[in-house]
């Protein structure tokens, strides 16, 4: 009865045009306008990417093809002032995305740097929920310096 009750309920869902959020569609991934964002490792990556679609999400003006962005990631973590019992008491997360668009007519590349620092708080998990919220605000100040990067590109002649 159990295995009845579950195929009808698959059957009603199937029916209803139910799609889990993260699969891609038609064997693409989902896309801000004419520009399809390739997924991004890693959680800052995938924040990055999340942060790309809703920037790029108005579209680009001069942008006439179907594109597709690609963006390497490079994150790292440094502590900088110390503590003195040598414990640190302030961070910094480095990101670099260096991006690279291609279409059928189209080739770009550019790169950008952003910085978020952070207090470091006593509590170890403190110090964890700081680090990413600190990453998380660098993503999205990576992706508005890149969307406002690739608007500027396609702006100019």
């Amino acid at each position: 009865m159990k295995h009845v009750v579950a195929a009808l309920l698959l059957a009603a869902t199937a029916a209803c045009g139910f799609q889990p959020v993260y699969a891609p569609v038609n064997g693409q991934y989902a896309e801000s306008g004419l520009i399809t964002i390739s997924p991004i490792e890693g959680r800052q990556g995938h924040m990055l990417r999340r942060a790309l679609q809703e920037e790029l999400a108005v579209g680009v003006p001069g942008l006439t093809e179907k594109v597709t962005l690609t963006v390497n990631l490079r994150s790292n973590l440094s502590r900088l002032a110390l503590r003195p019992d040598g414990a640190a008491s302030r961070s910094s997360i480095v990101a670099t995305g260096s991006y690279q668009i291609d279409g059928e007519t189209t080739r770009m590349r550019g790169r950008s740097d952003v910085e978020a620092g952070f207090l470091v708080p006593t509590s170890p998990y403190g110090d964890i929920a700081a680090q990413t919220d600190a990453g998380d605000r660098a993503m999205r100040v990576l992706a508005k310096q890149i969307a406002d990067d690739i608007r500027l590109k396609f702006a100019s002649p």
